[in-house]
């Protein structure tokens, strides 16, 4: 399974393969060569993989027809057999679209599977990303590098840098990092522009500033210079999760009392010395309004004041909005003069949300939403490892949400992330798919509990028995494993397989209970189900919740 799905393709076969090299020849060679980093496989002498690049700046490689926009990602791939192997014509329209197509060829190099046919292939969404937006414990360094490769590979291309908890992003906005923090912002910085993933720093100064003073601005001015000097281009200016009106009463007296004026003012301000200090210099802003209809009057005069260019968040009608829709979108591009840009607070799970494990799938963006919108940046969680799953979700629907598929591309997703790992763990995965988005939880351990419990009516107590017995001997496995491997993956999970084992607990108890309905089991099964309802972490549907009372009534 090619991940994510191909735009257009006229495929005739799959054919496995093993290939003693790699040829490849004309444009950038040497770079693709790098990128695709082939092992050779002594166990085959004869294969070999030719790559021939061809660079054309034509319509066919740089135009999106169903998005109506240029493009640099476009790439076209044909590949037929040869006499020693395979041969593949690879034909982009300059660097950037030889790295997509790079990518694409090792994914199938480590799948050991080529197809046969040409492909056609591209992003519909533009901005394709993730923001590091939550509160809480800022990711490592190398927590950091390491989904950076993982996201740039599954074709992601944007990266928002703007960790609430990191005290120079906010609290100490005006504050210049120190060395060794900035020397981390610029390997970052440069990484990102290596896997071409676009890296914007975000200042959050709202808490503090006074929108009047000149000397407040200028403090702005020179943290952003600190990060210019060192290779920073993109910037994001958030004003988001502030106080609604005004402090200062110099700035009640400067812009009429309204937190809107001030805004305006300051991000014309502010953009302008970004364009003075390079007209590539791009800036993005989170308005102090960032959700509702779209319309709304802070909302649509924010918009209206600032320049087109200045990219706008949005989060849609909610802080955590269950969809996001193009109708939604065309009310705040017709209000605002901005496309948005969405802000999507998934799979952030901070805040009240704390003890939930958000490690499921992308789902309720519409699938047209590409042509109404800049783009969705993801907020992640503080769980980085965690994050990986539910953020291959977003690159495979926002590479092509035409095709997307959100709980085929889930199990794909733990696949990748957990290789081996995956099937040992999928009973407790499966018992953390609840989010704020519209996805059922427990789909595995709903289906066991409705089939048995059919049986149990029926009057088939044995087959509801053994269909409940087969599922528990997974879920004990699942808890055998998390208990045992020491593992980042599995770290993360354990407050919650803490309560899985509970789960365990309870479904056995509630299970002897039917089968032997004594006052001892039942008591049993009250306490074990008291405990389940005490822990505070968000597990399973309230199916479980639910036959286990069930039992009790026999």
């Amino acid at each position: 399974m090619i991940y994510p799905a191909f735009q257009k393709s006229k495929i005739t076969e799959w054919t496995d393969c093993l290939f003693s090299d790699v040829v490849v020849s004309g444009y950038e060679n040497e770079f693709a060569a790098s990128e695709i980093s082939f092992k050779k496989n002594e166990l085959c002498k004869v294969n070999k993989l030719y790559i021939d690049i061809t660079k054309e700046n034509t319509r066919r490689t740089e135009y999106i027809e169903e998005a109506n926009r240029i493009t640099d990602e476009k790439f076209i791939i044909n590949s037929e057999k040869s006499s020693d192997g395979l041969h593949l014509k690879l034909t982009v329209s300059g660097k950037k679209s030889l790295f997509r197509a790079a990518c694409r060829i090792r994914q199938m190099l480590d799948e050991k599977n080529f197809f046969i046919g040409e492909v056609e292939d591209y992003p519909l969404f533009a901005k394709r990303g993730y923001i590091e937006g939550f509160y809480g414990k800022p990711w490592d360094f190398e927590t950091r590098i390491s989904n950076l490769d993982l996201l740039s590979f599954y074709g992601m291309n944007t990266h928002y840098y703007a960790p609430k908890d990191d005290p120079y992003h906010r609290d100490k906005w005006d504050e210049l990092y120190p060395e060794k923090e900035l020397k981390q912002l610029s390997e970052l910085a440069e990484i990102c522009k290596e896997k071409f993933v676009d890296f914007h720093y975000c200042i959050a100064p709202g808490l503090s500033m006074k929108y009047s003073s000149d000397a407040d601005f200028e403090k702005l001015c020179c943290k952003v210079e600190q990060l210019y000097n060192i290779g920073i281009r993109n910037f994001g200016l958030l004003l988001d999760d502030i106080p609604e009106n005004l402090w200062f009463d110099e700035d009640k007296a400067a812009f009429d009392g309204e937190a809107v004026n001030a805004h305006i003012a300051l991000i014309n301000k502010f953009n302008l010395f970004l364009t003075n200090l390079n007209e590539n210099c791009s800036l993005t802003v989170c308005p102090l309004q960032y959700h509702g209809r779209g319309d709304e009057y802070f909302i649509s005069k924010l918009g209206r004041g600032i320049p087109s260019k200045v990219s706008l968040f949005w989060t849609g009608k909610n802080i955590c909005s269950q969809e996001l829709t193009v109708r939604e979108a065309v009310v705040f591009e017709n209000a605002t003069n901005h496309k948005p840009l969405y802000w999507d607070n998934f799979p952030v799970n901070d805040a009240e949300m704390q003890n939930e494990m958000h490690i499921g799938y992308l789902n309720g963006r519409e699938k047209d939403l590409y042509r109404y919108s800049e783009g969705i940046i993801s907020n992640v969680m503080e769980y980085g490892m965690s994050s990986r799953i539910p953020l291959l979700t977003v690159c495979a629907y926002l590479w092509n949400p035409i095709e997307y598929s959100g709980y085929e591309s889930w199990q794909k997703a733990c696949e990748i992330v957990l290789k081996d790992k995956k099937e040992l763990l999928m009973p407790l995965l499966d018992n953390l798919l609840f989010s704020c988005l519209k996805v059922e939880n427990s789909p595995m351990m709903n289906s066991v509990l409705n089939e048995a419990q059919q049986m149990f009516f029926a009057g088939d107590i044995s087959g509801a028995y053994s269909v409940i017995q087969t599922y528990i001997e997974k879920l004990k496995k699942c808890v055998e494993f998390t208990e045992s491997v020491d593992t980042p993956e599995v770290s993360e999970l354990l407050p919650w397989a803490e309560k899985q084992k509970i789960a365990l607990d309870l479904l056995e108890s509630a299970t002897e209970t039917i089968v032997n309905n004594s006052d001892e089991n039942k008591q049993k099964t009250r306490e074990i189900l008291k405990k389940y309802l005490a822990h505070p972490k968000t597990l399973c549907d309230f199916s479980l919740q639910s036959f286990a009372e069930r039992t009790l009534t026999i």
